[in-house]
């Protein structure tokens, strides 16, 4: 045994006594060895005997220790062995670090957090020593968990031992579908059925209340009726009439006007006893209480005050009627109650928490009234879930087309326009045209009154007057020409509170035609409006439009085909084609200048039903990445739908009208491949010139001149070459879709609705109580189908 006060000489060779943690470490570290390739736990020791040997690890000697301590056994390290050893591991923590960096997990230091207080930057996850199953099973799904809560409490109506699992979906489905409820509000009607009838209950939108005593209507603002405007756009539909029947070789008889006019100013009545009247109406002339739907329409104004809860797609809050928006919400409530309640529906207000319902809402909607609305058959109807769809795309599934399409919903009050391309409406070729069937039923009053029509009296105010002017434009409007001629009609005139009635014979010529004309002539429907009752801005004030709660702008949904429309600069009303080329040109600045506008453009439009269509079409190319090759489905796919679209041959007219008023460059089939040649040598030019990095005003004025120019002569180059071809160009082709055979046009729309409810895709939108109670409006980023 070798004390261990005795030095060992040598050259080379330092004693280094071994620690525990030391000769541990020696164990773990033989892949560092020299370049002999000799593990270090194989290092030669000096001999100090069999029991030194075999020991592999050496205590330390403590310091109280009896007389005879135990013998420390050293090892003889080269130096040059523990820098070989100590290179090796600065070699392999770089290899751990570049490994930790290439898979995303190194620790960085953050300098943007000062370490002062009482708080510190957490480091890290290590991410190879935890587990967890989130997000790993449906339950943990919100939508998941929303869904199947929904089966449960559906299949619990007829087997509440056995809720339903996932996989148990299909054996729900027609009974979730006998459990969803269709609505689709109007202005003048109620549409609402069960998903799973063929066609809906049809309720006219209108709430009859008692007259307080000593309450009247407010006054109503007269303005004076511009004969001007009326001539010059009166004498514009007969000028368009006659050279329509002039093209289609109709002949028009001289003195037509002047023979109708004779007749009817010697018609005389003739009386029908009252026990002879199969069709007399009973009126409602004591206020003794609340009424609803078809009963509303029989109320006189003189004992009821008559409201209309629904106006233009949103709630009639401007109507003078309503003194706050609680009453206004009241009356839907109500009405909604009143329809469940209908002998097809059969629905108490304590069944209502075991349906689901699916709500068709304008495509322009004010998110105001869709969430008022949602809140209101969620928290005060409490429905069991509720689901919205656009109006344009639900029209899509009800007459089953699945390519791009143009709708037309010509309504009551309004007329909508929008383009839908693969399941989505696109948003800025929506337009809202104030015109529809109700501003037609004005026009053609005054028009059957020029004619010195019988009821010289008639009052289109009151209930009885409308409704015949109504029926009168129902049957005998029409756009079929051949049937233009002088024609012998007959009505009744009723008289409330008056016993038997009396019947007239009268006579129209082109009174049927020209007054459905308006719709592409729509200047003349402002005139008509000299009695008008003020806007209500005290409940107007209690539903503001929809606004962004950060930067307090318009969040509503914003279409540059309407501002259009609203400015009259649409590509119609445009002269020259190379005005029409710079607008489609600069349509997609324009479009993200307006998208982020502080106030929408809210002024009534009045723009010619084809003009639209072509300004819609053409918009939603463009914002279909100048994809101008969807043209062709949108003009062979112009889908016309609502009630006032009833009229004979009314896609007949319309496609002529298009062809007319379509300019020449949005009409050739070669115009896709001409607009990306003039957009790309556009955008060479303003790299080649820098028109963004020039400040001096004249300078860029004087390059735009070049620029315009050069455009100038590409266009004039492009008609050369077709012109060469003899004008054999090749057009886009059009084609109007009427409503499919045996479907009213007004009931198309919610047969959509039917037929989305129908689909399992719908449970992934519905939108419940609970839903709404926690994350509000936000749901509906999550719950839409379109961009909310």
């Amino acid at each position: 045994m070798t004390s261990p006060s005795k030095e060992l000489r040598s050259d080379d060779v330092q004693d280094v006594p071994i620690a525990d943690g030391d000769d541990e470490e020696l164990d773990h570290d033989g892949e560092y060895s020299t370049a002999d390739q000799t593990p270090l736990s194989m290092t030669p020791v000096p001999s100090a005997g069999a029991a030194s040997q075999t020991n592999s690890k050496v205590k330390k000697p403590e310091h109280n220790t009896p007389t005879k301590q135990q013998p420390q056994q050293l090892t003889k390290m080269p130096m040059h062995l523990l820098e070989k050893r100590r290179q090796g591991r600065l070699k392999a923590a770089e290899q751990y670090a570049q490994k930790m960096k290439t898979v995303g997990i190194e620790r960085r230091d953050n300098s943007a957090i000062h370490q002062n207080g009482l708080f510190r930057a957490l480091s890290l996850i290590n991410q190879k020593n935890y587990s967890s199953d989130y997000l790993k099973r449906d339950d943990q799904i919100f939508a998941m968990r929303e869904r199947k809560e929904l089966r449960n409490a559906t299949s619990s109506q007829n087997n509440p031992e056995n809720p339903v699992d996932d996989d148990d979906q299909d054996s729900t489905d027609e009974e979730g579908e006998n459990n969803t409820i269709v609505i689709h509000p109007g202005s003048r009607s109620l549409k609402i059925g069960f998903a799973t009838d063929v066609l809906p209950q049809s309720i006219p939108s209108c709430v009859a209340i008692p007259r307080p005593a000593g309450v009247s209507d407010a006054p109503v603002v007269s303005t004076p009726f511009n004969h001007e405007v009326y001539n010059e756009a009166k004498d514009s539909i007969q000028q368009d009439f006659k050279e329509r029947m002039r093209y289609y070789k109709r002949k028009i008889m001289p003195n037509s006007h002047e023979a109708v006019v004779n007749f009817n100013a010697r018609v005389q009545p003739e009386k029908i006893p009252e026990h002879n009247d199969l069709h007399r109406v009973e009126w409602f002339q004591q206020p003794s209480k609340v009424y609803y739907g078809e009963e509303a329409t029989r109320c006189l104004p003189s004992n009821f005050i008559v409201r209309h809860p629904f106006w233009k797609g949103k709630f009639n809050v401007e109507s003078p009627q309503y003194r706050s928006l609680q009453e206004l919400l009241s009356d839907v409530c109500e009405l909604l109650k009143f329809a469940l309640m209908h002998p097809k529906l059969n629905i108490k207000e304590s069944q209502i928490p075991n349906y689901k319902v699916v709500v068709v809402i304008p495509d322009a909607h004010d998110k105001a009234y869709v969430e008022s609305f949602i809140r209101l058959l969620l928290i005060d109807l409490k429905f069991q879930a509720v689901a919205i769809l656009q109006e344009s795309l639900a029209s899509c599934y009800g007459a089953g087309i699945g390519d791009s399409t143009c709708v037309v919903d010509i309504g009551a009050t309004t007329t909508k326009i929008a383009c839908v391309d693969e399941g989505l409406v696109v948003d800025n070729s929506i337009i809202s045209l104030d015109f529809g069937g109700d501003d037609v039923t004005r026009l053609f009053a005054k028009f059957l009154s020029e004619s010195k029509f019988p009821y010289s009296d008639i009052d289109l105010n009151s209930p009885q007057g409308w409704s015949l002017i109504d029926s009168l434009k129902e049957k005998y409007a029409t756009f079929q020409d051949a049937n233009v001629t002088i024609q012998l009609y007959n009505f009744i005139k009723r008289i409330p509170g008056k016993p038997g009635a009396e019947k007239f014979e009268f006579k129209v010529f082109d009174e049927v035609m020209t007054a459905p004309m308006g719709l592409f002539f729509p200047e003349i429907f402002p005139v008509l409006k000299t009695h008008e009752q003020p806007a209500n801005q005290y409940v107007s004030n209690q539903l503001p439009r929809s606004k962004d709660l950060f930067t307090y702008k318009d969040n509503n949904t914003k279409s540059i085909s309407q501002l259009s429309c609203q400015k009259e600069t649409s590509y119609c009303d445009l002269g020259r084609d190379l005005d029409i080329l710079q607008k489609l040109l600069n349509l997609p600045s324009e479009i993200e200048e307006y998208q982020h506008a502080t106030i929408a453009n809210l002024n009534p439009t009045y723009t010619a039903l084809e003009k639209a269509i072509i300004e819609s079409i053409t918009n939603a190319c463009v914002c279909l990445d100048n994809n101008y090759s969807k043209a062709t489905n949108f003009y062979s796919n112009i889908l016309v739908v609502g009630g006032s679209s009833k009229f004979p041959s009314l896609d007949f007219i319309l496609t002529d009208r298009i062809n007319i008023w379509r300019p020449r460059l949005l009409s050739i089939s070669t115009l896709p491949a001409f607009h990306d040649k003039i957009a790309k040598q556009v955008k060479e030019f303003e790299q080649t010139n820098k028109l963004g990095d020039i400040k001096d005003q004249e300078e860029l004025a004087t390059q735009k001149k070049k620029l315009a120019k050069n455009i100038k002569m590409e266009l004039q180059s492009y008609w050369e070459g077709i012109d060469a071809l003899g004008g054999n160009e090749s057009l886009f082709p059009i084609n109007v879709l009427p409503a499919p055979r045996e479907m009213d046009p007004s009931l198309l729309t919610w047969k959509g609705g039917s037929v989305f409810a129908r689909l399992k895709l719908i449970e992934e939108l519905y939108v419940t109580a609970s839903d709404w109670d926690i994350l509000g409006s936000r749901i509906l980023q999550y719950k839409c189908i379109f961009d909310y």
